[in-house]
């Protein structure tokens, strides 16, 4: 990271919040018990690749990843983030048919828990290290969806 930016190079890290691997050696049922992901298999599953998705209201879960980011920005001087598959985090009906997905507790197929995570995240960021850029890989034109919170 220094060799590029002594270089004149800017970074951005492609960072991927929204899912994990299934792998014995990786986060899903750490302790035999959906530590990271979400219980619900409606909700802690992306059928389409084959993962976990973070019970983005857990707290613990949340506070891990909004560190996560901070990490990469704070310690390796990351110039920005880009955020892979937030559709994927924003819809809880993203690639499912009807009787797949439960709604939030409005009845909408936002996860609201989810965007709650994004907006600390994004706050955090900007917060910490003014300049940065947040990018988000994002198919539904959310509006807003990496912008500053304040």
């Amino acid at each position: 990271m220094d060799a590029l930016h002594r270089a004149g190079i800017g970074v951005i890290l492609d960072w991927v919040p929204g899912h994990f691997p299934k792998d014995e050696w990786a986060l899903g049922r750490f302790d035999g018990t959906p530590l990271y992901e979400h219980p619900d298999p409606l909700r802690g599953e992306q059928p389409d690749w084959g993962t976990f998705v973070f019970n983005f209201g857990r707290p613990e879960v949340h506070n891990f990843l909004v560190a996560n980011a901070a990490y990469w920005l704070d310690e390796f001087h990351a110039d920005g983030l880009r955020v892979d598959a937030v559709a994927s985090m924003l819809y809880l009906d993203y690639s499912r048919e009807a009787g797949q997905w439960r709604p939030n507790v409005h009845g909408g197929r936002e996860n609201l828990d989810a965007i709650a995570f994004l907006q600390e995240a994004n706050a955090v960021a900007y917060r910490t290290n003014p300049g940065i850029v947040m990018i988000a890989e994002e198919s539904t034109a959310w509006p807003g969806v990496t912008a500053p919170t304040n």
